[in-house]
């Protein structure tokens, strides 16, 4: 029996980001914990998501699933927009918590 997890969009734009197609940077912890999984074995990875099934999810997706990255892409993308200029198109920054698409943030620089 297979249990499906639930990911939510800012799981996907998490996930999306530490793999560099779009999204958004997560905080330090959760940056750190994507490292983790994405470096572990399947027996640690497994131990991870005990505690952390979305997100392990995800990174067995984007890793594993040929479709894992148009996937999150689809999660994530009706919950991602540029807090400067509203588009939705990426990739996306971060700027503490609030994205920012790539134009934006390079004007900021």
């Amino acid at each position: 029996m297979s249990t499906v997890v639930p990911i939510s969009p800012e799981i996907a734009a998490h996930v999306l980001a530490h793999f560099g197609h779009g999204g958004y940077e997560a905080g330090t912890f959760t940056r750190h914990l994507l490292s983790a999984m994405d470096t572990a074995d399947p027996a640690n990875l497994a131990r991870l998501g005990e505690a952390f099934p979305a997100y392990a999810a995800a990174v067995v997706g984007i890793k594993y699933d040929p479709e894992g990255v148009a996937f999150l892409q689809r999660l994530a993308g009706g919950g991602i927009a540029c807090t400067n200029c509203g588009g939705s198109d990426g990739p996306f920054v971060a700027a503490g918590a609030h994205p920012l698409c790539e134009p934006c943030h390079q004007r900021q620089q």
